[in-house]
């Protein structure tokens, strides 16, 4: 039960941490800058449409694994200690 816990911790950090790149590409798309052409502006739409997509996954994985350990009486102990 302490893996699946640490598991779901790691899956919701890399969510967020997903989400805070997705932020810097998207300030990248909404900035003027000289010399940047449709393909780079399309590039970065795509990529942060992409991060966001994985962030998605990963908190979709992190809630299926609390859904997990909130089934099980150890499972809980984890989830209600912190």
């Amino acid at each position: 039960m302490k893996k699946i816990y640490e598991k779901m911790m790691d899956y919701k950090r890399f969510a967020f941490i997903l989400l805070a790149l997705s932020a810097f590409l998207y300030a990248g798309v909404v900035i003027p800058a000289a010399g940047k052409t449709m393909v780079k502006e399309y590039l970065l739409m795509g990529s942060t449409a992409a991060v966001i997509i994985f962030a998605g996954v990963f908190f979709f994985q992190s809630t299926k694994l609390k859904k997990i350990l909130a089934e099980s009486e150890e499972g809980q102990q984890f989830l209600f200690k912190k």
